[in-house]
């Protein structure tokens, strides 16, 4: 960990422009070979500087030791009182620096500052010490428009991936130092300009997962007398936000008589203007939520919040709350519920795909997406005109609704076959996979309309195929990182291709960004990007947070990484309990693995090669799991990808290695398997086992039949699965659409597509013998 040195009075200016002489030894801020940040050490330097009025360091010492004070506060323990000393002295500093510096200088003092502020609050790991909020005084407080321009910035340029791990690790982080911690007066004000950041950008699950989480203890605060008006004003903008929400009701309807007695037996102005602002915010949530229903469902809601509807009706609801003027959040992507109409019926009829010569690769794969309901659910309803979806959808709409057992998916296999792949040679059904997902996530928000199928398709331009094998390019793919022995620049090759080597070579592919390069500096006033939202990345896509720990000094670096599949690798050791599982699996991916050797980490705070630990957790669920496990390995006398045919138990259940907040969201239930059958991954056969309203099929290429879940452990031949579908368990899926409520389109289709069908056994029968 680098040191903040003591010895700026000896550097730089005349002998006029320096303060008097003083012996100043030179000594370190953070101890390397502690833990623990020197806090006395930092105090007493600031009040040494603060006592200096005409010196300050040099402009480059200047923003490190910014980032080192971030980096101290991060680290400190203790309450308000026994902080106050400290952080008067800081924020004196702080604003010494903001008044007197340059412009240019400011600027990069408030990047800089920002940055590291960021890099501590987005980790879920660091319970970073709220007394760090007081840097924030390097954003003017009284100008909004600065506080919303830092904001911006933060949510702009660290949306990283689906879900923005990043971004609910922080908000996360703020809205719990805001009913926990009393000593920065500019948090509140901070904390909205950052909801209001993420609102501009349309984050809006984030918004509501994170606040719904965090509801109860907020509004629990609003009885506290110590509580300022920049943080109620946070809480009324959550509370009306979600005024639209069940779920937001169920998690306050326990605390609303004691907030609103409390308010209520004080007689100042201030408790009651926020008593005030409770009932109409509450009341308005009652009615919109109430309006909708109707009979025995409306006598049922008020039956279940009659304690919080009688405790509003003691108050009078106003129609002047300023905060019920926000726009209500609603969730992109999310699955509306059809009223109360009841349960759908469920096509009883399997209906198998034609192999049109080693396409069962596709096959698989296509039988598997059917039963993931919330995909195939939203690409019949929602994608009819877009480029790729709507051929997507009429091949899922044949397959619930045709009248035959068969169906022949000649023009869709034309359309959506990667250029590389051949009809008669056989290819791998997960890099089938990966290149149906990148191929659907680039035309997501293109029109169907007049597309030109016979012109290859154009994927992301982030994004490439190279040599059968997806690439993710980064600004970051051109540096070379000192300690790193291998190239990791490919993040999800072909589980059995030479590029991926030997399935037990290395736990986990991951990117360079793993390595975490020295970071460029981005200013405020840079313009920024547009992330557009991914269905696919809203079901599948996940978030890894790789930490990298020095064991010098006990630094660490974050990474994340976007995953659509996690591909398990078997550890080079035998498991002492048996045979491995599916579990077994999983925590050897996420396990920590010592960086040491040829393959040393550079340290950015030691400055040089150190050993260090890795590893990775799951930051950001996805709703749906996809494993890939690599059985196979090259083997180079025979010029193939052999398989290594381990046993093992695959696990109906698995749960994720996840961060503490993402704990609650890390249990998965199995629902479809990709077998392969065959010694070689360049041969062989692929077929599906799948469960539809909890009965087991087996989807053979046209043959479908009843199976059970045991054929998974069949031991006795060579069919193992190898891509496994895993549904969060708290996901509700829907259930399939029936024929009239598919786009009018589609329902032509599936009626021209029977009718042909019933002609021709009517011609068979007629000129049969």
């Amino acid at each position: 960990m680098p040191a903040l040195v003591i010895d700026s009075f000896n550097k730089g200016g005349n002998a006029h422009d320096r303060p008097r002489k003083m012996a100043v030894k030179k000594h370190e801020l953070v101890q390397p070979d502690s833990l623990q940040p020197d806090l006395e050490t930092l105090e007493q330097y600031l009040q040494m500087m603060n006592e200096q009025n005409a010196y300050l360091p040099p402009a480059p010492e200047l923003v490190k030791t910014c980032q080192d004070i971030v980096k101290c506060l991060s680290r400190a323990s203790g309450n308000e009182e026994e902080l106050w000393v400290l952080l008067q002295s800081v924020e004196g500093f702080l604003l010494r620096i903001m008044n007197t510096v340059s412009c240019e200088v400011r600027q990069e003092v408030v990047t800089a500052v920002m940055d590291k502020f960021y890099s501590f609050i987005s980790d879920p790991q660091s319970d970073a010490c709220p007394a760090m909020s007081t840097v924030l005084v390097v954003i003017d407080s009284n100008d909004t428009d600065a506080s919303m321009n830092a904001a911006r910035w933060l949510v702009q340029q660290r949306d990283n991936g689906p879900g923005g791990a990043g971004l609910r690790s922080s908000l996360s982080c703020l809205y719990r130092w805001m009913y926990e911690w009393h000593g920065t007066p500019t948090l509140g004000n901070w904390i909205l300009s950052y909801v209001k950041a993420l609102q501009e950008s349309e984050r809006f699950d984030i918004l509501i997962e994170v606040s719904l989480d965090n509801l109860a203890s907020m509004f629990s605060a609003l009885a506290t007398p110590s509580l300022r008006q920049s943080n109620a004003n946070v809480i009324f903008h959550v509370l009306a936000s979600l005024r639209e929400s069940t779920d937001a009701l169920d998690r306050i309807s326990t605390h609303v008589k004691h907030v609103l007695t409390q308010l209520a037996a004080d007689s100042g102005q201030y408790s009651r203007n926020l008593l005030q602002n409770i009932v109409d915010i509450l009341s308005a949530m009652i009615d919109r939520l109430v309006d909708p229903l109707k009979g025995e469902a409306k006598n049922n809601f008020r039956s279940k919040y009659a304690n919080v509807i009688r405790c509003l009706e003691r108050h009078m609801a106003s129609k002047c709350c300023r905060f019920l003027r926000l726009r209500p959040w609603r969730a992109r992507n999310a699955v509306v519920p059809r009223g109360c109409r009841t349960r759908r019926r469920q096509p009883t009829r399997k209906v198998g795909l034609i192999n049109l010569g080693n396409t069962c690769y596709m096959n698989s794969v296509m039988q598997a997406l059917l039963l993931t309901r919330q995909f195939s659910t939203h690409v019949l309803l929602k994608m009819n005109g877009v480029p790729y979806w709507s051929k997507v959808g009429i091949l899922f709409a044949k397959m619930l609704h045709s009248i035959s057992t068969k169906l022949n998916p000649e023009e869709f296999f034309a359309v959506v076959k990667p250029p590389f792949f051949t009809t008669d040679t056989q290819h791998d059904s997960s890099e089938f996979l990966g290149y149906l997902f990148e191929l659907l996530s680039s035309y997501e928000h293109c029109s169907d309309a007049n597309h030109d199928y016979s012109r290859p398709a154009v994927l992301n331009s982030a994004n490439r195929w190279r040599g059968g094998q997806l690439v993710l390019q980064s600004a970051s793919d051109n540096n070379n990182h000192p300690g790193t022995s291998q190239n990791r620049r490919s993040v999800s090759p072909r589980p059995g291709s030479s590029a991926a080597g030997s399935s037990s070579s290395m736990k986990r592919n991951l990117s360079d960004d793993t390595l975490v390069p020295p970071k460029k500096r981005l200013r405020m006033s840079e313009a920024l990007f547009l992330h557009q939202d991914s269905f696919i990345d809203s079901l599948f896509g996940g978030v890894l947070l790789t930490r990298v720990e020095c064991t010098h000094c006990h630094s660490s670096s974050l990474s994340r990484d976007v995953f659509r599949d996690l591909q398990l690798a078997f550890p080079e050791y035998k498991n002492p309990d048996g045979p491995f599982t599916v579990q077994n699996l999983l925590d050897y991916y996420c396990s920590k693995e010592s960086l040491s050797g040829d393959n040393k980490y550079q340290c950015a705070d030691c400055g040089v090669l150190r050993d260090a630990e890795r590893s990775v957790l799951i930051e950001t669920t996805p709703k749906y799991l996809i494993l890939v496990l690599k059985h196979f390995k090259f083997d180079a006398k025979m010029q193939v990808q052999t398989k290594l045919c381990q046993p093992m138990y695959h696990n109906s259940g698995v749960t994720l290695p996840t961060v503490r907040s993402q704990a609650v969201h890390s249990c998965y239930t199995l629902y479809a398997a990709v077998i392969h059958a065959g010694t070689t991954l360049d041969s062989g056969h692929y077929y599906t086992l799948a469960k539809d309203n909890d009965q087991w099929f087996m989807y053979n290429d046209d043959s479908v039949a009843d199976s059970d879940e045991s054929k998974l452990e069949d031991d006795t031949s060579d069919a193992t699965p190898y891509i496994l579908f895993y549904k969060r368990d708290d996901i509700v899926e829907p259930a399939a659409p029936s024929l009239s409520e598919v786009p009018p389109v589609l329902q032509e289709m599936v009626l021209a597509h029977n009718k042909h069908y019933v002609e021709t056994v009517r011609q068979m029968h007629i000129t049969r013998p």
